[in-house]
């Protein structure tokens, strides 16, 4: 780990001054284990994996949607939400949660699903561009150079059709949509919310992450003004995640109507 995000990310744990031993409120550290439930089905993907989501036990209209995993490789962001999930206690959460979007691109360490095709390009949004997507190899790679697809047509992945007809069913008042490595949190809105997530992550807040997006998911929630903050965790390990982001998706999961 770099010196400069090993620096940032002590600031983030000292900023909350929480530690796993001051965590008495929630689950006992031996009984995270294993979450409560195992979810609700909400579909399947393109080679049969269940689409997973876990709602929250009591909704209102005022209750979010906190996803992760749309990208395959980015694996910190999905381990330390499920961390988050099976520490607090099942009537705290407060948010729905899917913290996996692409079980096959998670399975098989993709960034694409099991058709090659990057589902945040492939949403029916109304710029969505058919043809090719490129991305960097690794957060070292300077290039984008690494070839995907943006699908057949808009929406044309099972993943991103289930997806799209969860959030009409459950209509959430907002999403976070965890990824990575630009460490950022972009909020069009910069939204109060948004503010939160920069501080509670010690993570700039940005309006834009810079480049076009095209058949992204935040095009598509945008066109139904539905707000979408995209939470860019910084390059780091599932192990590192689990640790300094803890008490700040515990903050979200639990944050009250």
């Amino acid at each position: 780990m770099s010196a400069k995000l090993d620096a940032m990310l002590q600031d983030n744990m000292n900023m909350f001054g929480i530690t796993e031993n001051m965590i008495t409120q929630y689950r006992p550290r031996s009984a995270r284990g294993n979450l409560v439930t195992l979810g609700q089905h909400y579909g399947q993907s393109l080679l049969g994996a269940p689409l997973l989501y876990f709602p929250a036990p009591q909704p209102s209209v005022n209750t979010g949607l906190i996803i992760a995993g749309t990208h395959g490789d980015e694996s910190a962001a999905i381990v330390a939400l499920s961390c988050a999930l099976r520490t607090i206690l099942p009537e705290q959460q407060h948010h729905h949660v899917i913290l996996a979007v692409n079980p096959d691109g998670c399975q098989l360490g993709l960034r694409a699903n099991a058709n090659g095709v990057d589902l945040n390009r492939n949403f029916p949004a109304q710029n969505w561009q058919t043809g090719e997507t490129v991305y960097r190899w690794n957060s070292a790679a300077q290039a984008r150079d690494v070839v995907l697809s943006t699908g057949e047509h808009a929406g044309s992945e099972p993943e991103t059709q289930a997806l799209c007809a969860l959030i009409t069913q459950l209509a959430p008042r907002w999403v976070v949509s965890f990824h990575e490595p630009l460490a950022c949190i972009e909020d069009p809105d910069s939204s109060a919310l948004g503010a939160r997530l920069a501080a509670n992550f010690a993570l700039p807040l940005v309006t834009s992450v810079g480049y076009a997006t095209p058949g992204s998911f935040g095009s598509w929630c945008a066109e139904r003004n539905l707000p979408c903050i995209t939470a860019e965790l910084p390059p780091i390990s599932a192990d590192a995640a689990s640790e300094c982001y803890l008490a700040a998706l515990i903050d979200l999961l639990t944050l009250a109507d």
